[in-house]
């Protein structure tokens, strides 16, 4: 019986420290739109580096990596900025990871224009 006890408080503690755990560098991501991010360094302040291709229907600069930082903080909270030259564009997105995924809103200032809107990105195998 004690046995038992030990393996699913062992269980329950390892779950509990993956559920904790925020996000995980190197890793692949897309979003709802099949915009792709992947993260590639994360250092101990939590900064991270990556690439980010966007595929958005209705935007411009599609297909092309851009670089990618951002922040992450305790509670899983998270920014990242993209910045896109050649468009004349830059992005920023802040959310949260919960778990497998990484839910964000975004701002997006393309000229003179704002645009705003929500991001669901998936961790993918």
């Amino acid at each position: 019986m004690y046995r038992l006890f030990l393996a699913l408080t062992l269980l329950v503690a390892a779950a509990v420290s993956a559920s904790a755990q925020g996000l995980p560098v190197p890793s692949y991501w897309l979003n709802q739109h099949g915009s792709e991010m992947k993260l590639y360094a994360l250092n101990p302040e939590g900064t991270f580096q990556g690439v980010f291709i966007r595929h958005s229907s209705g935007f411009s600069c599609q297909g092309r990596p851009y670089a990618l930082t951002g922040h992450e903080w305790p509670h899983r909270r998270v920014v990242f900025v993209v910045d896109f030259p050649d468009c004349n564009a830059k992005a920023v997105w802040f959310g949260r990871v919960l778990g497998n995924t990484i839910r964000t809103r975004y701002v997006v200032h393309v000229s003179h224009h704002v645009i705003r809107g929500y991001d669901l990105f998936t961790l993918q195998p």
